[in-house]
Protein backbone atom coordinates (compact mmCIF):
# COMPACT_ATOMS: atom_id res chain seq x y z
CA UNK A 1 0.00 0.00 0.00
CA UNK A 2 3.00 2.51 1.04
CA UNK A 3 4.58 1.73 -2.74
CA UNK A 4 1.56 2.53 -4.48
CA UNK A 5 1.16 6.03 -2.90
CA UNK A 6 4.38 6.82 -3.33
CA UNK A 7 3.99 5.73 -6.73
CA UNK A 8 0.68 7.62 -6.69
CA UNK A 9 2.61 10.97 -5.34
CA UNK A 10 5.51 10.83 -7.61
CA UNK A 11 3.00 10.45 -10.64
CA UNK A 12 1.12 13.60 -9.68
CA UNK A 13 4.52 15.82 -8.88
CA UNK A 14 5.40 14.75 -12.30
CA UNK A 15 2.47 16.40 -13.64
CA UNK A 16 2.71 19.03 -11.22
CA UNK A 17 5.83 20.21 -12.56
CA UNK A 18 6.38 19.84 -15.96
CA UNK A 19 9.61 19.33 -17.76
CA UNK A 20 10.80 22.93 -18.78
CA UNK A 21 10.30 23.51 -22.68
CA UNK A 22 13.73 23.94 -24.66
CA UNK A 23 14.41 27.92 -25.99
CA UNK A 24 12.55 28.44 -29.58
CA UNK A 25 15.92 30.48 -31.38
CA UNK A 26 13.29 31.39 -34.16
CA UNK A 27 13.75 34.92 -35.25
CA UNK A 28 16.10 37.45 -36.79
CA UNK A 29 18.52 38.75 -35.13
CA UNK A 30 21.41 41.49 -35.13
CA UNK A 31 24.76 41.39 -33.54
CA UNK A 32 25.08 43.89 -30.76
CA UNK A 33 29.08 44.25 -30.74
CA UNK A 34 28.76 46.62 -27.56
CA UNK A 35 27.79 43.78 -25.17
CA UNK A 36 29.81 41.56 -27.21
CA UNK A 37 33.30 39.94 -26.83
CA UNK A 38 35.37 40.30 -30.02
CA UNK A 39 38.83 40.82 -31.05
CA UNK A 40 38.18 42.16 -34.48
CA UNK A 41 35.78 44.73 -35.93
CA UNK A 42 32.52 42.26 -36.83
CA UNK A 43 29.28 42.86 -37.79
CA UNK A 44 26.56 39.75 -38.20
CA UNK A 45 23.05 39.32 -38.68
CA UNK A 46 21.37 36.00 -38.63
CA UNK A 47 17.86 34.84 -39.02
CA UNK A 48 17.21 31.10 -37.40
CA UNK A 49 14.24 28.66 -38.32
CA UNK A 50 14.26 26.65 -35.52
CA UNK A 51 11.28 23.13 -35.27
CA UNK A 52 13.49 21.29 -32.98
CA UNK A 53 15.06 18.83 -33.74
CA UNK A 54 15.79 20.86 -36.91
CA UNK A 55 17.69 24.30 -36.59
CA UNK A 56 18.34 26.63 -39.85
CA UNK A 57 20.64 29.27 -39.41
CA UNK A 58 21.04 32.08 -42.06
CA UNK A 59 24.01 34.53 -42.16
CA UNK A 60 25.06 37.98 -43.10
CA UNK A 61 28.67 39.11 -42.21
CA UNK A 62 30.81 41.57 -42.32
CA UNK A 63 34.07 41.25 -41.71
CA UNK A 64 37.09 43.88 -42.57
CA UNK A 65 34.89 45.16 -44.99
CA UNK A 66 34.48 42.08 -46.72
CA UNK A 67 30.69 40.61 -47.17
CA UNK A 68 30.08 36.93 -46.26
CA UNK A 69 26.78 35.42 -46.40
CA UNK A 70 25.83 30.91 -45.43
CA UNK A 71 22.99 29.25 -44.35
CA UNK A 72 23.96 25.64 -42.02
CA UNK A 73 21.49 23.24 -41.17
CA UNK A 74 21.98 21.63 -37.88
CA UNK A 75 20.13 18.91 -35.40
CA UNK A 76 19.28 19.34 -31.59
CA UNK A 77 19.20 15.76 -31.05
CA UNK A 78 22.95 14.74 -31.04
CA UNK A 79 22.70 13.87 -34.55
CA UNK A 80 26.11 15.03 -36.96
CA UNK A 81 25.44 17.08 -39.17
CA UNK A 82 27.65 18.08 -42.58
CA UNK A 83 27.47 21.57 -43.92
CA UNK A 84 29.91 23.68 -46.63
CA UNK A 85 31.64 26.75 -45.29
CA UNK A 86 33.62 28.47 -47.69
CA UNK A 87 34.42 24.83 -49.62
CA UNK A 88 35.56 23.40 -46.36
CA UNK A 89 33.37 20.68 -44.52
CA UNK A 90 31.79 21.93 -41.18
CA UNK A 91 30.89 18.80 -39.12
CA UNK A 92 28.84 19.18 -36.03
CA UNK A 93 26.79 17.72 -33.12
CA UNK A 94 24.49 19.70 -31.18
CA UNK A 95 22.48 18.46 -28.13
CA UNK A 96 20.51 20.22 -25.20
CA UNK A 97 22.00 20.62 -21.71
CA UNK A 98 18.36 21.89 -20.01
CA UNK A 99 18.05 24.61 -21.50
CA UNK A 100 21.28 25.54 -23.25
CA UNK A 101 21.67 24.59 -26.69
CA UNK A 102 25.38 22.77 -27.26
CA UNK A 103 27.48 23.06 -30.45
CA UNK A 104 30.60 21.27 -30.93
CA UNK A 105 32.17 21.85 -34.55
CA UNK A 106 35.18 21.35 -36.87
CA UNK A 107 35.90 22.99 -40.04
CA UNK A 108 38.58 21.10 -42.10
CA UNK A 109 40.66 22.65 -44.53
CA UNK A 110 43.70 21.82 -46.12
CA UNK A 111 45.51 23.69 -43.79
CA UNK A 112 44.31 23.23 -40.24
CA UNK A 113 41.11 22.22 -38.22
CA UNK A 114 39.14 24.69 -36.28
CA UNK A 115 37.32 23.01 -33.45
CA UNK A 116 34.83 25.37 -32.41
CA UNK A 117 32.50 24.49 -29.21
CA UNK A 118 29.28 27.09 -28.51
CA UNK A 119 26.45 27.14 -25.94
CA UNK A 120 23.37 29.14 -26.58
CA UNK A 121 21.42 30.89 -24.05
CA UNK A 122 18.41 32.57 -24.66
CA UNK A 123 17.35 35.62 -22.43
CA UNK A 124 14.50 35.33 -20.31
CA UNK A 125 12.63 37.55 -21.99
CA UNK A 126 13.58 36.04 -25.31
CA UNK A 127 14.94 39.29 -27.14
CA UNK A 128 19.18 38.49 -26.76
CA UNK A 129 20.92 35.43 -27.82
CA UNK A 130 24.25 34.80 -26.22
CA UNK A 131 26.47 32.80 -27.70
CA UNK A 132 29.07 31.68 -25.85
CA UNK A 133 32.55 30.87 -28.18
CA UNK A 134 35.88 28.50 -27.39
CA UNK A 135 37.58 28.04 -30.45
CA UNK A 136 40.67 26.00 -31.01
CA UNK A 137 42.77 26.42 -34.39
CA UNK A 138 46.19 24.45 -33.56
CA UNK A 139 47.97 25.46 -30.43
CA UNK A 140 45.97 29.29 -30.46
CA UNK A 141 43.17 29.20 -28.82
CA UNK A 142 40.15 32.29 -27.95
CA UNK A 143 37.16 32.71 -26.40
CA UNK A 144 34.32 35.09 -28.12
CA UNK A 145 31.12 36.29 -26.19
CA UNK A 146 28.49 37.48 -29.08
CA UNK A 147 25.05 38.96 -27.74
CA UNK A 148 22.10 38.99 -30.30
CA UNK A 149 19.01 41.26 -30.09
CA UNK A 150 15.66 40.44 -31.72
CA UNK A 151 15.02 42.61 -34.25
Amino acid sequence: MLITTLRTIAALAALAFPAAATPNFSGHWKLNTEKSKLDEPYQEERTIDHKDPELTVSSKASVDGEEEESTVKYRTDGKRTRNMIDGDPLFTTAHWEGDVLVFDSEIISDTDTTELHDRWTLSSDGKHLTVSRKQKVGYDEREFVFVFDLV
